[in-house]
């Protein structure tokens, strides 16, 4: 054999050795496409990007608490949980207290940011606009919460973690904030600037179990 046909075969080789699998569907990375797949044949979980129109984190000063969570609750409609770790949801707001004097408004409406801001004077609380610093990731299905303990070490079985309950923590490095909506569905709060990050563990965790892309939806 010449050496022109020895030089042809070994960049056929190469180019052959370098060609990528397509057995095993692989996420894109860094974001959530709808419709994509991955994992096993009859994926058991939905992950979908939802959004708000307004997010906003309120820090109630010591002793003006109790005036705080209740013009939150009458902003949202809703009347607040009696203790942090809790939130309350109405059709176009949703109530999060996350610790002693620390809340996260969620409302449906863009309005809702200058109506917290409005309602809330400085004398009673410090109002932070997050509607650009956070976004929102939903995983739902049987296997949700299995994929969350990989990096999360909460009980979330439903006596411990009903729906409503919620909690800080950290995924991958990642500063989280975790709702549980319903039996099987989990919506996670992450910085903007890291949430592509948090999706690529999230894909990769679920892949055990398979996961399916749904279409971006709104969290009210």
């Amino acid at each position: 054999m010449s050496d022109a046909s020895n030089e042809s075969s070994n960049a056929t080789a190469r180019t052959d050795a370098t060609k990528p699998e397509a057995a095993v569907a692989r996420p894109v990375v860094g974001r959530l496409v709808p419709g994509e797949a991955a994992g096993a044949d009859d994926p058991s979980l939905t992950l979908r990007e939802l959004s708000a129109g307004a997010i906003l984190e309120v820090g109630a000063w010591p002793n003006r608490l109790e005036n705080v969570a209740n013009r939150l609750g009458e902003l949202a409609g809703v009347t607040l949980p009696g203790r942090p770790g809790r939130f309350t949801e109405s059709a176009s707001a949703l109530v999060c207290w996350i610790a002693f004097g620390r809340f996260i408004y969620v409302g449906a409406a863009t309005e809702d940011t200058g109506r917290v801001d409005t309602a809330l004077d400085t004398e009673d609380a410090a109002v932070v606009d997050l509607a650009g610093a956070r976004r929102i990731v939903r995983i739902e299905g049987e296997t949700a919460r299995e994929v969350l303990n990989k990096a999360v070490a909460i009980d979330f079985d439903p006596t411990s973690f009903p729906a409503g309950a919620l909690a800080q923590s950290v995924i991958h490095q990642i500063p989280v904030v975790i709702l549980r909506r319903s039996e099987t569905a989990f919506d996670v709060l992450a910085p903007s600037s890291l949430a592509d990050a948090l999706i690529d563990w999230m894909t990769d965790a679920a892949l055990e179990f398979g996961y399916r892309v749904g279409e971006p939806g709104t969290i009210l």
